[in-house]
């Protein structure tokens, strides 16, 4: 297959990512084979955190972000292993000085060694200005201390860390001669090797049973006194001098923000992610549905199954964009723009387009699922385990109802506000034929939920606003990008969709009336219908990986196929 989705074909019909094996080994197996996986990708080059905007490849940095999608949808613990590798390579490449990064960067990039990102702790969570571990400087034997003051300041949910970590971007409050000097980056041993106990003073215990990705191995690490040399901490805005005084330019609050640098990237790749495993989902419930009969017709020939199952797949094509959108973006203005503050624009659209993104693709594979009934709920198909394991991503990165709030809150120390709203035409029973292609309503929509918002401060408004800004972004995008006219029916009805998503809100706005509503949903079914008429076309348009397809429903033998994969019972029921 051409393209930047070629090598997920390569590596995808590899012995070594068999996709039985996530139900075939237990769970610690599996978190073992998984590392081994994120290994094998990073060997082959196709991800690590030098390809990250910042880095020495970062050229492929849009390939990444595509590659990693692929990987998403083939196994969400894989990219959460990725992860905590590459962010441990951003902390570094952030955050440390040049003899840091020349020292450690080719481990962590390759990586030859597994790497931790221990940040999150159990009693706070996304509140990371109240983080609690410490770091505390002995100059007398010019050492560094780190603690763990209280049980709720572990550090928790630590992928990586529970069997083969061997080093953590440890992110702690550093203290020196009893002050206070805030948030700052050290790379803490953590064991000598692979698979062996943690150094005395390092305690990592299991943050098991999780609901999902049982692939990621992860941990809850408690420090006590535990000694580590002075260059543990990464140096590149402080450090501590031969008379053991603390020096940095950057003011206290200040060195807060800049350790916050390297989550904003991190959050495109639930974006992506997100993109992959719904265009995957609806690719295979598609197909199900193409040859699946009930009372002697197939499933898309009814329209209550078009009417759920085309706007899902409308959808999934629309992250697709959002992601490609978030793609342009850092690659254009990253270098023009740094993220050393968390209040610039990348900071707000990738926080916004994460939670939108995450939310969107949860509630899309609750029905895809059903869509496939009883099938949908066997773990060969995928579309319940991608449901399960996709949970996780409301809440990893940032949790999205605070990513949501510092979105608009960036949008509206961003943006200039006339006195008059912009003037867009009414919704009528033409639907989306009276106000283009709905792009002009949702940024009309965004800009008004943004002034109510801060005249308000109103939390509830927040949610609305991300979902119309990014339904915006991505349509304006995918409009000047069409590939047809079937690519455009799908496009015309993810906005419907969208629009009638947001009905409340734009009724409120006066944007929308009882007339403009049946509008839109006639012209939902008729999309829908002609989207149905058109699905080889639009399963073209979903282009996912052979290799992703290779699951019984998305096959007219899918009974074959399951009977095939079934096993015989070697057990005789108890009496």
């Amino acid at each position: 297959m051409p393209g930047p989705e070629a090598p997920v074909t390569g590596f995808l019909v590899e012995p070594l990512f068999d996709p039985l094996a996530r139900y075939e080994l237990g769970v610690d197996e599996l978190m073992l084979l998984t590392v081994e996986r994120a290994k094998a990708l990073h060997a082959k080059g196709l991800v690590g955190s030098e390809a990250w905007c910042g880095g020495s490849r970062e050229t492929r940095f849009p390939d990444l972000v595509r590659t990693l999608g692929w990987v998403s949808a083939f196994d969400i613990s894989l990219v959460s292993t990725i992860g905590n590798q590459q962010l441990a390579g951003s902390a570094l490449l952030s955050h440390g000085s040049p003899a840091q990064v020349a020292a450690y960067r080719d481990e962590i990039d390759r990586m030859e060694r597994v790497y931790a990102f221990a940040v999150t702790e159990i009693g706070r969570g996304t509140n990371l200005l109240s983080i609690g571990t410490e770091v505390h400087y002995r100059h007398e034997d010019r050492s560094l201390r780190v603690m763990t003051p209280s049980d709720d300041a572990a550090k928790y949910w630590i992928g990586n860390s529970l069997f083969s970590a061997t080093h953590a971007m440890l992110l702690a409050r550093l203290v020196v001669d009893g002050a206070d000097e805030g948030h700052h980056w050290f790379r803490v041993p953590l064991r000598p090797t692979e698979g062996a106990l943690p150094f005395p003073g390092v305690r990592i215990r299991r943050a098991d049973p999780k609901g999902g990705i049982a692939g990621n191995q992860t941990g809850m690490i408690h420090f006590d006194q535990y000694r580590i040399p002075p260059d543990a901490l990464l140096s590149a805005w402080a450090h501590i001098d031969d008379s053991g005084r603390y020096v940095s330019e950057i003011a206290r609050r200040g060195r807060y923000l800049r350790c916050l640098e390297t989550f904003s990237q991190e959050r495109i790749f639930p974006v992506t992610g997100a993109a992959g495993v719904l265009r995957r989902c609806a690719a295979i419930t598609l197909r199900y549905s193409t040859h699946r009969e009930t009372f002697g017709s197939t499933l898309l020939s009814y329209q209550h199954y078009r009417e759920r199952l085309m706007p899902v797949v409308a959808g999934a094509l629309a992250l697709h964009h959002l992601t490609e959108h978030l793609i342009e973006e850092w690659t254009s203005r990253y270098a023009a723009e740094p993220v050393t503050r968390n209040r610039q624009t990348l900071y707000g659209l990738t926080s916004g387009a994460k939670a939108h993104a995450s939310w969107a693709a949860n509630a899309a594979l609750v029905v895809l699922r059903e869509l496939c009934g009883g099938h949908g709920f066997h773990s060969h198909n995928e579309i319940v385990t991608a449901r399960v394991d996709g949970e996780i991503n409301t809440t990893f990165g940032g949790d999205n109802t605070v990513l949501c709030y510092e979105s608009v809150r960036v949008a509206a120390k961003n943006t200039r506000m006339d006195d008059a709203s912009p003037t867009v035409p009414a919704v009528t029973e033409d639907g989306l034929r009276s106000c283009g292609h709905g792009i002009d309503l949702l940024e009309a929509l965004a800009e008004r939920l943004l002034r109510r918002w801060r005249t308000s401060q109103r939390g509830a408004l927040c949610r609305p606003q991300v979902d119309a800004r990014c339904a915006a972004l991505l349509l304006r995008r995918w409009t000047d990008r069409s590939r047809g006219a079937v690519d455009d029916t799908v496009r015309q009805l993810y906005a419907v969709t969208c629009l009638l998503g947001l009905a409340d809100h734009l009724l409120a706005e006066g944007l929308l009336d009882g007339a403009g509503i049946r509008g839109l949903m006639a012209q939902r079914g008729a999309l829908s219908d002609r989207c149905a008429g058109r699905h080889t076309e639009v399963l073209d348009l979903l282009d996912v990986p052979a290799a992703l397809l290779d699951v019984p429903l998305a096959h007219a033998d899918y009974v074959r196929r399951t009977v095939t994969a079934a096993r015989d019972s070697d057990r005789v029921r108890p009496t």
